[in-house]
């Protein structure tokens, strides 16, 4: 099988039509598009997601915390806790797991989270480093956000720009191969779009507005979280791909390894369905949130995105870029 995330046929085949029924408590279960299961539990809803880092080297512990924390704010949702599972390689020196944990604590406590448990082990099942996160929210009794929500004719808006994660792993984990093509400035610099990874602030400003759904743009890039988000709502899109910024240093980094930035991992940016993305748009930038509407949802089914006029049919997901080249 190719690396990477299963496809949305595999995951229905292989995965989700194999699991039991989910009880009446279980508000939102496992499903293509939706990273968040929701909970009742008493007047209260829980809201959890889970996520591994498999795909980088340097950073895994801030981006371990931020990729399930991302999913709970998808949800409008700010996170409260999360549990934290590492297997280390067999060579990993007792160093190499204290840096991962201290890069971890160091994002949890940036974001007001408590680490309330989990699993560490060293392991000749695996060659690199593998952390799972499993972050959990509540959601004070009001029902939470998923993809399923979105309606025909809402405005697509996306937060920051495409391939930031990627962009932060392959400028870190692939320094020695983009010498010839970056300045060690613009490496580090481009190191540092990791800052901005967490959707935490702007899922939770939007779950105060008119927003029918969110979703965060993770492994297969912005244009597999559209489709995604198509996929469990049962839309279709008009997106103009001409609309959807890229960094200059993610043109430049995906340029030099012949990679599509649209389809590089994506954590930092969070697609917002709205009806009403003016007042979205204003919420955003008086948060110095970077965000612009990149196209509509469609009752037509078609999946289509313009590129310098050409109208053509989004792809479902594939594997991410990053594993060409990791």
């Amino acid at each position: 099988m190719k690396i990477g995330k299963l496809t949305n046929e595999q995951l229905k085949g292989l995965v989700l039509e194999k699991l039991p029924e989910v009880s009446q408590a279980v508000l939102c279960g496992p499903g293509v598009g939706l990273d968040c299961a929701a909970i009742r539990s008493g007047e209260d809803i829980l809201v959890v997601s889970t996520d591994p880092i498999t795909g980088a080297a340097a950073d895994i512990g801030r981006l371990a915390i931020h990729i399930s924390c991302n999913d709970i704010a998808a949800a409008g949702v700010r996170p409260a806790a999360i549990m934290l599972v590492l297997i280390a390689p067999p060579e990993a020196t007792a160093e190499d797991v204290a840096r991962v944990m201290d890069d971890a604590s160091a994002a949890a406590d940036s974001l007001s989270l408590s680490i309330i448990g989990g699993h560490t082990e060293v392991s000749d099942a695996v060659n690199r480093f593998v952390v799972v996160t499993t972050a959990f929210g509540f959601t004070g009794g009001r029902q939470p956000l998923d993809a399923r929500f979105a309606r025909p004719g809402d405005a697509l808006i996306m937060t920051k720009t495409a391939g930031l994660e990627g962009t932060a792993i392959l400028a870190s984990d692939q320094a020695n191969r983009l010498i010839p093509f970056l300045t060690e400035e613009e490496r580090t610099l481009a190191s540092r779009l990791i800052d901005q990874i967490s959707v935490v602030p702007e899922g939770v400003l939007c779950a105060s507005l008119d927003v029918h759904a969110m979703h965060d743009a993770t492994e297969g890039g912005l244009l597999g979280a559209i489709h995604e988000l198509c996929d469990a709502c049962g839309l279709g899109c008009r997106i103009d791909a001409d609309a959807i910024p890229v960094h200059p240093l993610t043109r430049k980094i995906t340029s030099a390894l012949g990679i599509d930035p649209l389809r590089l991992l994506s954590s930092g940016s969070l697609l917002i369905a709205t009806p009403d993305p003016g007042p979205v748009l204003k919420a955003l930038a008086m948060e110095n949130i970077q965000a612009g509407i990149i196209g509509h949802l469609t009752e037509q089914p078609a999946r289509v995105m313009s590129l310098c006029g050409l109208w053509t049919d989004i792809l479902p997901p594939m594997p991410d870029e990053l594993y060409k080249i990791v």
